[in-house]
């Protein structure tokens, strides 16, 4: 792609995610780089194609912003993709340590904003995790990772979700929308919680009262983990398995993310394991 490769930042069975240098002008960027071995690939080429035209459409600080997408063809038959973006200097969530419960509310509110910012656009994000965050020096979380991004409305594949951080319905085929985000982000708090995923057995196979039973386990462990009755509230209500049961949009738990930062009776921040 014509760029020095200065650090390998993820590397997948799919594509490979590097720190590299603008020939030019030595600016860093994160490359996401896919190369076609195959028939088998070309959708993957397309995939990486279709999230740098999602990721476009947004402006907000706490979205990793692309910067362009390069084509490279032989024999008129496309043989890689290299998605540029902006490099974010530091770890990702599940490798950060915050200070106190205050500092994870801080994060997760800034993080709310910018998953409200996707939604406004009429995308939903669709695999929130702590892998998919990242935490600048100044603990600003950015959001990265919109492989999974689709419209607002668009049904899932069966089986696509990610256990410990995907809602039902995504694992059901059924239709995302932001409350399946809504659901992800707060199991992705639940991680910074319990400093582990969400137990999800094997969510493919679940039928809905396992959910049922999973989500009444996950809130009395949060009953245990918190004196925040607030915090364990709103959990209750993001965490549902039913999308309707949910907050209706981010603004709405972002909000009451700060009035339970501003309580300030969210203190403890359990040490053991790391957000996988």
């Amino acid at each position: 792609m014509g760029h020095r490769v200065l650090a390998i930042l993820n590397e997948g069975a799919s594509s490979t995610t590097s720190l590299v240098a603008d020939p030019v002008d030595g600016s860093l960027r994160a490359l996401k780089h896919a190369v076609r071995e195959s028939s088998s690939d070309d959708a993957l080429l397309e995939r990486l194609t279709d999230e740098h035209e999602i990721v476009r459409r947004f402006d907000h600080a706490g979205v990793r912003r692309v910067h362009r997408l390069q084509r490279i063809r032989s024999r008129f038959r496309l043989r890689e993709v290299g998605l540029f973006q902006q490099y974010v200097d530091g770890p990702t969530l599940d490798r950060w340590t915050p200070t106190n419960g205050d500092a994870i509310l801080e994060v997760m509110e800034q993080l709310g904003r910018a998953v409200s910012h996707v939604h406004d656009q009429g995308y939903v994000h669709g695999s929130i995790r702590p892998r998919h965050v990242v935490v600048d020096h100044q603990d600003f979380p950015v959001l990265i990772g919109f492989g999974d991004a689709t419209e607002d409305g668009v049904a899932a594949e069966v089986g696509s979700g990610n256990p410990g951080y995907s809602s039902p319905e995504q694992f059901l085929g059924g239709v995302l929308t932001a409350r399946s985000d809504i659901f992800g982000f707060a199991a992705t708090m639940a991680a910074m919680i319990f400093r582990n995923r969400l137990a999800m057995a094997d969510a493919r196979e679940l039928c809905a009262a396992d959910w049922i039973d999973l989500h009444a386990h996950w809130i009395e462990e949060l009953d245990r983990r918190t004196t925040s009755v607030g915090l364990v509230r709103l959990m209750e209500q993001c965490l549902q398995p039913d999308p309707t049961r949910r907050p209706i949009g981010m603004p709405e738990v972002v909000h009451r993310l700060g009035e339970i930062r501003r309580l300030g009776d969210f203190g403890g921040v359990v040490a053991r394991g790391r957000a996988a």
